[in-house]
């Protein structure tokens, strides 16, 4: 009797155990894991079937909340949430913005597998509608009143910029079409950098002048102040905007000034011009039969900031011999003068200026068949 009751409690445990194996089967079996499957592919080009790059992609999955891609994606999306209805939109900047629905089911019910789908999503160059053209606009606030300014494109070349105050006796705003995408570059030339000539503790510096270009574009600006330079090159991008409109990147922005202060080569540089004019001639020219009478001829040296006073000097070629010009700073400006025979007959003409050890020839003309004739 005992062991047909131990065989009955025997059956029921075994009854019960097996019930419990049943159901965690099934339950493990009802779990599916899509994660490691590919739901929907999708091959991005543009509108010549090329593979597009850097687009951004956000994706629903059954009117649920949109995901973005953590980074931008070349050529192919690939999506592993599982079955379901997928709603994917590409974006990228001068493109019209795509999206598509793509529906993934089941392989079969209850197998855990999905039905790949693979699609294939051209992108649009996004059209600026036909309307006014975009302009960039620039303000130039300089003591100078000779600022020109012009614009370099490799599309349009060199295009010099008129004023957009014709009535105004000194410009200050210019404006620039902008008709294409690409790298442009702006140079500002003019300006009122270097101001006159000062000398402190017997030593050359300069009055440096303060400039601000401004650039703007519809609620876009970007300034720039620059002191003691006499021109500016900026280069910059234009991209097409969401809709395909130019629009100026000044992210993109890259300055260059002359002279540049704080840059190693000295400033200005050394240079020296005549003042006078010159008139070049042949011997047989009857100005030339005159006796010749003393003239003061005059140079401008330019000399760098810092050079020494007593270590400059300007010489012109005389008799075979280089004589030395009598030199002061007037109004700013470092003038040397040299008492020349006018007409100047068969001589090499030549002057040049000496700065801290540095030599700059400013003309030389061994010619001794030549007249010359200064006014």
């Amino acid at each position: 009797m005992r062991t047909f009751r131990q065989w009955v409690t025997i059956s029921i445990v075994l009854i019960i155990l097996g019930a419990a194996c049943g159901r965690t089967a099934d339950s493990e079996t009802a779990v599916c894991n899509f994660t490691e499957q590919t739901a929907v592919t999708v091959h991005i080009q543009n509108e010549n079937g090329e593979p597009q790059r850097l687009v951004n992609v956000r994706y629903q999955l059954d009117d649920g909340p949109w995901q973005a891609l953590p980074e931008v994606v070349n050529e192919r999306v690939v999506l592993r949430d599982g079955p379901g209805t997928y709603r994917i939109r590409l974006e990228k900047p001068g493109y019209t913005a795509e999206e598509i629905a793509v529906v993934v089911a089941e392989a079969a019910e209850g197998s855990c597998q999905v039905a790949e789908e693979t699609v294939t999503l051209p992108m649009a160059l996004a059209v600026c509608p036909n309307s006014e053209p975009a302009q960039l606009d620039i303000e130039i606030v300089s003591a100078s009143e000779d600022v020109v300014v012009t614009a370099v494109s490799p599309q349009s070349g060199r295009q010099p910029l008129t004023c957009a105050q014709p009535d105004a006796e000194s410009c200050a705003h210019f404006s620039l079409p902008l008709n294409n995408i690409g790298s442009y570059r702006l140079n500002v030339d003019g300006l009122a950098g270097l101001g006159p000539m000062l000398i402190a503790n017997e030593t050359i510096s300069y009055t440096l002048r303060t400039s601000q270009i401004t650039l703007r574009q519809a609620n876009l600006a970007h300034s720039l102040t620059v002191t003691g330079a006499n021109s500016l090159d900026a280069t910059f991008n234009i991209l097409p905007d969401e809709i395909g409109c130019p629009l100026a990147d000044f992210r993109s922005l890259t300055t260059q000034v002359e002279p540049d202060i704080n840059g190693d080569d000295p400033y200005p540089k050394l240079a020296i011009a005549q003042q006078n004019n010159l008139t070049m001639t042949d011997l047989g020219n009857e100005a030339c039969q005159a006796a010749p009478e003393p003239y003061p001829v005059v140079y401008e040296a330019t000399l760098p900031v810092g050079t020494p006073l007593n270590e400059v000097g300007v010489f012109t070629l005389q008799d075979g011999d280089w004589q030395e010009a009598n030199c002061a700073l007037a109004d700013g400006r470092f003038l040397c003068t040299v008492i020349f025979p006018n007409p100047f007959i068969g001589q090499p003409y030549a002057y040049k200026v000496v700065a801290a050890g540095e030599e700059y020839v400013g003309t030389s003309l061994p010619f001794d068949n030549l007249c010359l004739i200064f006014e």
